[in-house]
């Protein structure tokens, strides 16, 4: 009936069928033999077995046997059609009689989280969530079977929370400074934004780690939200997800050290290290009327106009002994540098003629920086807003110091070391056409926020412009 070379290739279900209605055709009364109607309905639910078999159960994972007897859909996996079971493990099910959940990714990848009572209680006092009304030094501990997640794949941990009362904010992240410990260390650790799902539940990633032991001791010890941000409302706890990252290397999952160890620099600071050393036969200087430096400009890099401004022609107010402390400096490329004093608010506020730089092109915006040695703070981000966008509420993170992996975000900027021995942070993109320019110059206008502290032993060198 079937050639023996491809039988082990047909799926046991799609054989079964075709045979049952081969069999059938081959009766000796006529009036027993299926219709042609018959045949080909039988004959599509063979092929659709043959389908089912060689595309779908490819998708699911090599356990989804073992998965699927831990979940409701015991009694009915091995009945249905594997498009349906990888339907099902998409969407996630709940596994270990409500306490886990269970979700493959559109690429194979593995997700799990761990109900809250789960860790949290060890009586079952609440069928979903848990509400903590106070939870300042939460301990959350649990021991991690991985058999679940993906061997050989980074996870990001995250604790899945919603804070009493109605939201506030529409934004897709949330500033909540949340302070906690990991294991036994007595290092405070901080995650500073939550983000909104669509089920209107916040997660926020705690830790990153490399899935390659078969069980993971966890320990946390929650111990504050910002109440400025947060209030004093307390928090539902859902669970404790684990959710893969997509192209991170291993050793990225470790602590990425403070900031003179930041980011690897971009394809832009290749623009830096163009740079000629002997700066006074390229620059020219640029004098205002009271003879003060001001800026550099370089005529063409790679066929682009190039610019930097010092700190004193880009910094608003810079003059106000109360906020700033001008100090020469050796190290600059200018004559004096500025030094902030205790402030949470920055303006960034300079009129630049047009022909400084090249028309019609994309430009990066670079805050250039150190911190004093008496620095202990800027740790948390900084909030950017353009204020020539007034309207536009969404705002640019950056750091002053390298942030853990986990607080690192699509539109996060990280600082990075330059060639010249300062850092960087790029604090605004754009491009520099007729809408922006207004007789003959263009208007750099933008409010820098210290989420929590002061911006006190920033140093300011300038702020340059290198083309994209």
């Amino acid at each position: 009936m079937v050639f023996e070379g491809i039988k082990e290739q047909i799926a046991p279900k799609s054989l079964a069928t075709f045979q049952i209605i081969a069999y059938q055709c081959l009766h000796d009364d006529n009036k027993k033999r299926p219709t042609s109607r018959d045949v080909l309905l039988q004959l599509k639910k063979s092929l659709e077995f043959q389908e089912d078999y060689e595309i779908w159960e490819r998708k699911l994972p090599n356990d989804y046997e073992q998965i699927f007897k831990m979940s409701k859909f015991s009694e009915i996996y091995s009945t249905e059609k594997k498009k349906d079971l990888h339907n099902l493990l998409s969407k996630g099910i709940i596994l270990q009689k409500g306490t886990e959940w269970f979700l493959v990714g559109a690429n194979g990848e593995r997700n799990q989280m761990i109900s809250a009572w789960k860790f949290l209680y060890k009586q079952r006092q609440f069928q979903k969530v848990a509400e903590m009304l106070d939870f300042s030094n939460l301990k959350i501990k649990m021991k991690i079977k991985t058999q679940l997640l993906s061997s050989g794949v980074n996870y990001g941990i995250h604790l899945i929370f919603r804070i009493c009362g109605p939201r506030k904010s529409l934004a897709k992240q949330m500033y909540v400074n949340l302070k906690y410990k990991k294991g036994r260390g007595s290092e405070t650790l901080h995650a500073y934004f939550a983000t909104w799902r669509e089920d209107d539940w916040m997660m926020i990633e705690l830790c990153r780690f490399s899935n390659d032991k078969e069980n993971i001791d966890l320990e946390f010890l929650l111990e504050s939200l910002s109440r400025y941000y947060c209030g004093s409302h307390g928090i539902y706890v859902e669970g404790i997800e684990f959710r893969a990252i997509d192209n991170v290397k291993h050793e990225e999952t470790d602590e990425i050290q403070e900031v003179q160890q930041v980011l690897k620099s971009d394809s832009n600071m290749n623009l830096m290290q163009q740079l000629p050393t002997n700066l006074e036969e390229i620059f020219k200087r640029s004098e205002n009327e009271d003879g003060d430096e001001k800026l550099f400009l370089l005529n063409e890099v790679n066929g682009k106009k190039y610019l930097m401004l010092s700190a004193k022609a880009a910094v608003y107010n810079y003059s106000d002994v109360k906020l700033f402390k001008t100090k020469p400096s050796i190290q600059s490329r200018f004559l004096e540098v500025i030094e902030l004093l205790p402030q949470q608010v920055l303006r960034i506020n300079c009129k630049i003629k047009s022909q400084m730089l090249s028309q019609d092109t994309d430009y990066a915006c670079y805050l250039v920086f150190k911190l004093s040695e008496k620095c202990r703070g800027l740790h948390c981000p900084v909030k950017v807003r353009n204020l020539l966008h007034r309207n536009k509420k969404e705002v640019e993170i950056i750091y002053f110091r390298s942030p853990k992996p986990w607080n690192l975000h699509d539109t996060n900027q990280a600082p990075q070391q330059r060639p010249d021995g300062w850092m960087e942070v790029k604090v605004w993109k754009f491009n520099l056409n007729h809408e922006l320019i207004k007789n003959d110059s263009f208007r750099v206008n933008l409010k820098l926020i210290s989420y929590e502290g002061t911006l006190s032993g920033l140093i300011l060198c300038g702020l340059e412009f290198r083309p994209l």
